[in-house]
């Protein structure tokens, strides 16, 4: 009689398992796996090259990456891999890429990654592997998916308004030349290198920024931003001219 209630229950634990498995598996079709394979390529996972085949070596470069962010080693395309592919989002739905980004957006991407020490590149508008690689750095600093893309998370630590991202502009209203002088100034005062007062937002005004708001504990954002004019004591009639 035992030896009956240990086969049944094996058999009920094996049809959990199955129906377990297959609740987690997805569909994927080939253009996915492409995805999957010119990600994985573009991180340095050798995958044997992008034909949309689930192969052993594109299997082999899965199981990499996954040990490399923590994961499952499975080697399989579950949820959790494409997520941090960044090809889906957490809710499950796919990710609209970062195609939807103008220019003017991944520009400041790269002078905010830069100023903040991640080394992007040349603010040139263009999301090449140098500015992926610092985006995965800056994303794992963060506690964020580490995908190398942009996303509305990556955008809001980065100080950069989503909303307006997606917009394809992330501008918006800029503080005028009087009041990043008088930033500068008081930069330079308590000791931080902001260069010469010249009214002009450079790197080395977002560097001396950058290093001010770690020093007070504020959002580190690169930007003249409200609680940072604050922080300095530049009152709001200068401010409000932004």
């Amino acid at each position: 009689m035992k030896i009956v209630h240990s086969l049944l229950a094996a058999v009920l634990a094996a049809a959990w398992t199955a129906s377990a498995f297959a609740a987690e598996t997805l569909f994927v079709d080939a253009p996915t796996v492409r995805k999957v394979q010119k990600t994985l390529t573009d991180r340095g996972f050798r995958t044997g090259g992008i034909d949309g085949r689930m192969g052993p070596q594109t299997q082999a470069a899965l199981v990499n990456f996954q040990k490399a962010g923590k994961l499952k080693p499975t080697g399989q395309l579950n949820r959790e891999t494409l997520v941090a592919l960044g090809l889906q989002n957490p809710d499950g739905t796919p990710t609209a890429g970062e195609q939807r980004h103008g220019r003017e957006t991944i520009r400041k991407v790269q002078e905010t990654l830069n100023a903040r020490g991640f080394k992007a590149g040349p603010p040139n508008g263009t999301l090449g592997e140098s500015t992926s690689s610092a985006l995965r750095a800056f994303q794992k600093s963060e506690n964020i998916a580490v995908t190398g893309r942009l996303n509305p998370r990556t955008l809001a630590a980065l100080g950069i308004d989503p909303g307006s991202a997606s917009a394809g502009s992330t501008r918006g209203a800029q503080p005028s030349s009087a009041t990043i002088r008088e930033l500068q100034r008081r930069l330079a005062n308590r000791g931080f290198n902001p260069g010469a007062p010249d009214g002009i937002m450079g790197p080395a005004t977002r560097a001396a920024l950058v290093q001010f708001q770690r020093a007070g504990n504020l959002p580190v954002t690169g930007r003249a931003d409200r609680d940072t004019l604050n922080a300095l004591g530049i009152g709001a009639g200068l401010a409000a001219r932004r």
